[in-house]
């Protein structure tokens, strides 16, 4: 053991043989700044050695290319590339109150993150004349209209494995590849073409609600970038900065006057090129840059890729007692008071386990056929500011429907309590729906079985 004592601390701690002088103070409760993670990424962990220079090693490879970039002098060192062969006494050199909270947050919890270097996928898209747009519209449709499409885009990004960095008016950033996963880059491809193809979806809702034309551009990047948590204490964030961010946006940017909706880097198109189909490529000049860059027009993922992507394996089913049985998930998979929901071709049902059972039931409301749940987590839901709360299970599994506050009995389906309405029928919030006073439907369950480990599902 090495004794180190740490000012303005006044604390003194041993560092292990095998220790860096960062890791032992954190050990020992004294809170050195690390915003890489101790990989001398940065400069945050830096000490002033007072006493001890010649128990100092040599700076290694990773310590002296940070130390000839800043000109730090031989008694300023990175704690996180120290390892002290006798004793020292230094000066932590990041050490005021912000500082102090900054390490805090960075050391928290593993959701936070202080900053690393990947290679990623960035997705920039924007709605095409969304100023001219905005203008025909109340501010209220807008933001309809804008919810609408986040709310469905935002499916897309996150069943192709992307994290939804921010949205910006109308612009949305995404990021694929954050937990490194190896197919990011086509996962990237796939969400945008996945994105246009609901805009078309989108197009002729619009055109009759608003008399709008409605369309996007789409903007994709590949390479290296730093990911970290910013913000100030409680407003934390995850995101991503370099300039592989920046190019992607001003790629998205390059649709309008090549007249495309959906164009990529050469640096992405060289991960993907035996995996998608190019209609075009162009040579452009994107802002900030002093050279010629290809950009790909993507139309389509090649058939076996497609196929492999977004084909729906079919689930086990068996016949058992009149009816087909499909096999759900492991029992273990759900733990009490969850629920799951399981998506079917023409129809979701959702799973909720009880205390000693199994109830499930189609995730559409009896009114009007809304859905009871969304896809999406709470936090989820919360950021993209959707309108209404999830329904509710009561301890004694009955359903309440967040839409209209009916009641229902998850074992039967039966009516508990019915819609809270206005006296001329309509829901409050829904008038435009007319009078649903009468359409007194049970909620459509479904039997549930255990078998072999796994939860059955009776559909027929």
């Amino acid at each position: 053991m090495t004794k180190v004592t740490a000012l303005p601390d006044g604390v003194d701690f041993d560092v292990a043989a095998d220790e860096t002088l960062l890791e032992a103070a954190l050990r020992s409760g004294v809170p050195f700044a690390h915003a890489c993670g101790g990989r001398a990424k940065c400069s945050t962990c830096r000490v002033w050695v007072l006493d001890g220079l010649e128990a100092c090693p040599g700076r290694n490879p990773d310590e002296t290319l940070m130390a000839d970039r800043l000109r730090l002098t031989d008694e300023v060192r990175l704690a996180c590339q120290l390892r002290p062969e006798g004793e020292l006494r230094v000066r932590r050199l990041v050490l005021d109150e912000t500082d102090m909270i900054m390490t805090s947050q960075l050391c928290s919890s593993a959701g936070t993150r202080s900053g690393e270097s990947k290679r990623v996928a960035v997705f920039f898209s924007d709605i095409a004349d969304f100023t001219a747009l905005s203008e025909r519209l109340s501010p209220y449709d807008v933001m309809y209209l804008l919810n609408r499409y986040f709310a469905q885009v935002g499916d897309i990004i996150e069943q192709n494995g992307g994290f939804i960095d921010k949205i910006l008016g109308d612009g949305l950033m995404a990021i694929f590849g954050v937990d490194d996963q190896p197919d990011a880059p086509i996962r990237s491809v796939n969400a945008a073409l996945q994105t246009l193809a609901t805009v078309d979806r989108l197009k002729p809702f619009f055109a009759s609600m608003y008399g709008i034309s409605f369309d996007i551009r789409i903007g994709l990047n590949y390479g290296e970038a730093v990911i970290g948590t910013l913000g100030f204490a409680g407003h934390e964030r995850l995101t991503v900065i370099g300039d592989v961010v920046n190019l992607a946006s001003r790629i998205e940017a390059a649709n309008k006057d090549a007249g495309t909706r959906l164009l990529i880097s050469e640096a992405l198109r060289d991960q993907i090129a035996d995996q998608v189909e190019v209609a075009d490529f162009v040579r452009v000049r994107l802002r900030g840059t002093g050279e010629r860059t290809s950009l790909f027009e993507i139309i389509r993922l090649k058939p076996e890729i497609d196929a492999k992507l977004n084909a729906k394996g079919p689930r086990e089913t068996i016949r058992h007692g009149g009816r087909n049985w499909v096999r759900a998930f492991a029992e273990d998979e759900l733990q009490p008071h969850e629920r799951r929901i399981l998506d079917f071709e023409d129809y979701d049902i959702v799973v909720v386990r009880g205390s000693d059972s199994y109830c499930a039931f189609n995730n559409a409301c009896p009114h009007l056929h809304l859905p009871l749940f969304e896809r999406r987590s709470s936090a989820q839901v919360e950021k993209l500011k959707l309108p209404h709360m999830e329904s509710t299970i009561t301890g004694d599994l009955g359903l309440v429907c967040r839409w209209h506050q009916s009641c229902f009995d998850l074992f039967t389906g039966e009516i508990r309590q019915w819609a809270q309405l206005q006296q001329d029928g309509t829901a409050p919030g829904y008038e435009q729906s007319g009078d649903i006073s009468k359409n007194r439907e049970k909620l459509i369950v479904y039997p549930c079985r255990t078998q072999d480990g796994f939860v059955w599902i009776g559909l027929e």
